[in-house]
């Protein structure tokens, strides 16, 4: 019987399958190919598709990035070089079994897939009976504009007007 040499990868030295028609193996491959394409990036036409919408405004960052990656056709390997965040950890959110709630990591998250501002509820300033003269005590009042990028502080409105908390920061006394 002949016996059949075993082709090697350039790269690694590790043998390569039969099955295998490159003369690189799998892992070099994709190592190879990783360092050659552009960095991901969600395209555009994606951020209209109505399941997004509803998915960004219910808050459900899982849900998020499922849809982002079936219509973009990024991996979740793309997606945590996007987000900063790990493939594992997007592997689980993507199934329910963890949550993102960290402020910090919600902010990478929606930044990372370059989120347009429009798609995120943020709180707009209620319109409430003030004496005149009297300015509001919202500290997040220069945060609402939905134009400039996204800061902890404007997060952390949008969250609370999410919740049900409102925009404004309640009085400290009865009276007020």
């Amino acid at each position: 019987m002949a016996k059949q040499t075993v082709r090697q990868c350039p790269e690694c030295g590790c043998g390569l399958s039969r099955y295998n028609t490159e003369s690189l193996c799998a892992g070099c491959a994709r190592s190879q190919g990783a360092t050659e394409r552009e960095c991901p990036a969600v395209p555009d036409r994606v951020w209209q598709d109505p399941e997004v919408r509803e998915a960004l405004s219910a808050w459900d960052f899982g849900q998020v990035s499922r849809l982002l990656r079936q219509r973009s056709s990024l991996r979740q390997d793309d997606m945590a070089q996007l987000t900063g965040l790990s493939q594992a950890f997007l592997s689980m959110l993507e199934s329910g079994a963890r949550r993102l709630t960290n402020i910090d990591k919600i902010i990478e998250f929606l930044t990372g897939l370059g989120t347009p501002a429009e798609l995120v509820p943020l709180p707009l300033p209620r319109k409430s009976a003030r004496p005149a003269g009297r300015e509001p005590s919202n500290p997040f009042i220069g945060e609402l504009d939905p134009s400039l990028p996204w800061t902890a502080s404007r997060m952390v409105a949008a969250l609370n007007n999410a919740a049900g908390g409102g925009s404004e920061v309640p009085p400290v006394c009865g009276r007020c």
